[in-house]
């Protein structure tokens, strides 16, 4: 298969917006859970959980992304739908979708630093004294 032909066909099916989304979002899912579970003794094991499913379903939307089109009609193969109702079909400008994406990791970047900042600030406050 040719190279060129492979990387054409990638983003004529929009598997790189596909790619790229799904890991800002997931990113962001997985940030949000880690802030929401912070103290409780299963967030490394929930974090953890969560990278692997996110892991496995990148998998899966990539495939989907390859093999399907969303078309006003719902689902179809790829190969079933013609190169004309492809260009008609309702999309993304690059412009919206790049917003989507810088908004989605501003969110999932600042929640990270939020993490951190609080975990620090945490770590340097002394434990509490029991009274004798």
């Amino acid at each position: 298969m040719n190279p060129k032909n492979f990387f054409g066909e990638l983003k004529r099916r929009n598997v790189y917006k596909v790619a790229v989304a799904y890991v800002v979002i997931a990113w962001l899912l997985i940030e949000v859970t880690s802030v929401l579970l912070f103290g409780f003794e299963a967030r490394n094991g929930i974090v953890t959980t969560l990278l692997v499913l996110f892991s496995l379903g990148f998998i899966i939307a990539l495939y989907i992304s390859w093999a399907f089109e969303a078309t006003p009609e719902g689902m179809k193969r790829t190969e079933n739908v013609s190169a004309e109702a492809a260009a008609k079909l309702p999309s993304w400008s690059p412009r919206k979708f790049a917003l989507f994406i810088i908004v989605t990791a501003l969110l999932a970047t600042s929640l990270l630093v939020f993490d951190l900042v609080r975990s620090r600030s945490g770590a340097t406050s002394p434990p509490p004294i029991a009274a004798p």
